[in-house]
């Protein structure tokens, strides 16, 4: 049986990590619960507490939640008991993966024929902690021709700017724009500004002649759609 070692001074804690692993060639990763595949990233405990032990800790101070760890800063790991920089980078690498997965997937292409499937095609705009910009150029069957986030960090989208949003669309022979923006607050609901931005561009589109089909605000308590509200 397979034994990781974590050693301070004279001391040594172990705990058998081969139960989990075991279970992994057995019957698939997907079989382990979320702590048994946070500890075998962990590798090892401390002393008095073994490695499921942190990764539990590690669950609970962010509400058993991979979306909240996928948003914490370094610094917030660090604060557990058991987890140092190496452990941490770990867990982040490993959360950062999967994130890129997900992205790797919307390749794909995927028809946006409501408000509620942009909101599920941009779940991911959830995770972050600043205000990010996304346009989505569509075709004529609502299809996503091509995805981009062209601003980052701003306060609110009164500073979107049209140039931004249809230097990406002029590039294909789109039959429209979806700009999606979210809200760190978790209100979807938007400002003056996000008004005021959102009939600039529309006016601006119309000079091009390129359509914004919608322009939707994102949280994690819901959405707010520019189009189904009667506003667009």
């Amino acid at each position: 049986m397979g034994t990781d070692f974590f050693r301070s001074g004279t001391h040594a804690f172990s705990y058998d990590m081969e139960k989990p692993r075991e279970r992994a060639m057995e019957r698939g990763i997907e079989s382990l619960d979320d702590s048994e595949l946070v500890a075998i990233l962990l590798r090892t405990g401390t002393r008095g507490k073994n490695v499921i032990g942190v990764a539990d800790e590690m669950f609970d101070k962010f509400d058993r939640s991979f979306i909240k760890m996928r948003a914490a800063s370094l610094d917030e790991f660090l604060k557990i008991s058991g987890v140092g920089k190496a452990k941490a980078l770990t867990i982040q690498a490993a959360l950062e993966i999967g994130q890129r997965l997900w992205r790797e997937s919307l390749k794909e292409k995927k028809f946006l024929k409501s408000a509620d499937d942009v909101y599920e095609f941009c779940k991911d705009m959830l995770l972050k902690n600043v205000e990010y910009v996304r346009v989505i150029v569509v075709d004529s069957q609502l299809g996503a021709m091509a995805v981009k986030d062209v601003t980052i960090g701003t306060a609110n989208a009164s500073l979107i700017h049209p140039r931004e949003i249809f230097n990406v669309a002029i590039r294909y022979p789109s039959a429209g724009v979806i700009i999606v923006h979210n809200h760190p607050s978790g209100n979807p609901a938007p400002s003056r500004e996000d008004e005021d931005a959102t009939y600039r561009i529309k006016n601006a589109g119309e000079i091009l002649g390129i359509k914004l089909i919608d322009h939707i605000v994102v949280a994690s308590k819901g959405f707010y759609s520019f189009s189904k509200s009667g506003k667009l």
